[in-house]
């Protein structure tokens, strides 16, 4: 993938109701790593497709704690209770530096402020968890995790990751390795720093144009399920700029801009139930079949509202609702599978649902029967011994 273009200087006023609707440029604040950039890059393209004539400007920022500090563990940075890829990009927002933020979804927190709105946005990226091998390991023709050896070093930051890996692949040893993604694959390739293989979100190789270097994925037949919301992008504006809301509602429609919007809400609901807004070794999985509405749902879609207010919904995902055609199109059977693993990886606890999902509402209520059967199940335990635990993994999941 081409690199993305160097942010934008045009002028713009801080004061974004000062300039009429028709000459305001959209500022875009965002992280400024490579990643984020190419993320931005995305974002702007579909935007711009939508609406021509529009003018943006990207606005990156080197403040959050996460790309400040790159020596630390992610879950040591965590301990204080930070947003690390999100709190200072919000902060910007608020004092209308940005109009908008674009996110790698799965490092937007659960919980957000009242003054935000918060929904994923365009298609998804694979969203799997992707092995990266050395080259020592790619040249002795190893793809897979469990082909390493006794003591194999896998590198990541991230405590899902590395829970589930202990879980199904106690013979491997987990490394905390932090940086962009060059930076980590450049360590994965200098021998003397010893790791055997990375595990990294595959859309962020992707993104980047490395997904040659790519030996396997991770999913529910390896024990490893990837983040909530990993691959797809998120979109963060202020509560009430009805310019921003009309941009991006008008490019958040059609059947898989839908389905990828109802697989986050869904992701997130349960994460929400199951933790409260900070990270636990919590993964995802999401299927979708075509099928007609069953009959006790007829109509529903068609109610009005995406389920918000009065039923007690997050203010996030909180595009406007779909037209009755939207809706129709992009309905279907959604199954979603989750995993909560101790950190030491030895309990698990595992849930399934299947459900006819044609709005938030119902991804919502998808979610809740997920998290009630996970519940019962026995996470609660697991749950119980990570709040335990709570100072070295609170914060968001990073990686």
């Amino acid at each position: 993938m081409a690199a993305a273009p160097p942010p934008s200087t045009a002028s713009t006023s801080t004061n974004p109701s000062s300039t009429p609707s028709t000459q305001r440029t959209l500022r875009i604040g965002t992280r400024s790593s490579a990643l984020a950039l190419t993320q931005c890059h995305l974002f702007t393209t579909l935007l711009t497709t939508h609406t021509p004539s529009l003018t943006t400007a990207i606005l990156p920022t080197h403040t959050s704690l996460g790309d400040t500090d790159k020596s630390t563990s992610l879950h040591t940075l965590a301990s204080g209770g930070k947003a690390l890829w999100t709190e200072d990009l919000e902060a910007e927002l608020l004092n209308g530096r940005v109009d908008i933020l674009v996110h790698s979804m799965k490092d937007v927190p659960t919980q957000i402020a009242r003054e935000f709105r918060v929904a994923a946005f365009g298609m998804r990226e694979e969203p799997r968890d992707a092995v990266v091998m050395s080259v020592t390991r790619s040249k002795e023709g190893k793809k897979m995790l469990g082909e390493l050896p006794e003591g194999g070093v896998v590198g990541t930051s991230s405590v899902r990751r590395a829970a589930m890996i202990r879980r199904k692949y106690p013979h491997l040893t987990i490394q905390d390795v932090r940086g962009n993604i060059g930076t980590r694959l450049n360590k994965l390739d200098t021998p003397s720093l010893g790791f055997d293989a990375l595990v990294l979100a595959g859309a962020g190789v992707q993104r980047l144009g490395m997904g040659d270097r790519v030996s396997s994925w991770l999913g529910s037949d390896e024990g490893v399920l990837h983040a909530v919301g990993q691959g797809a992008l998120g979109v963060e504006w202020r509560a009430g700029d009805e310019w921003v809301e009309g941009l991006v509602g008008g490019c958040g429609r059609g059947r898989e801009g839908r389905r990828v919007r109802w697989e986050c809400v869904a992701e997130r609901g349960v994460l929400r139930a199951l933790e409260g807004g900070c990270s636990v070794p919590v993964g995802v999985e999401c299927g979708w079949e075509d099928g007609a509405a069953p009959q006790s749902k007829a109509g529903l879609a068609d109610a009005g509202g995406d389920g918000k207010g009065d039923e007690g919904f997050e203010n996030d995902d909180a595009l406007p609702a779909p037209s009755a055609f939207d809706a129709d199109v992009a309905g279907g059977f959604l199954t979603m599978r989750a995993m909560v693993v101790s950190l030491d990886g030895k309990e698990c606890v595992e849930g399934s649902q299947r459900c006819y999902v044609n709005s938030d509402a119902e991804a919502e209520e998808c979610a809740m029967k997920l998290y009630k059967e996970l519940v019962e199940k026995g996470a609660e335990k697991i749950l119980k011994e990570i709040t335990l635990n709570r100072g070295m993994i609170r914060g968001q999941d990073g990686a």
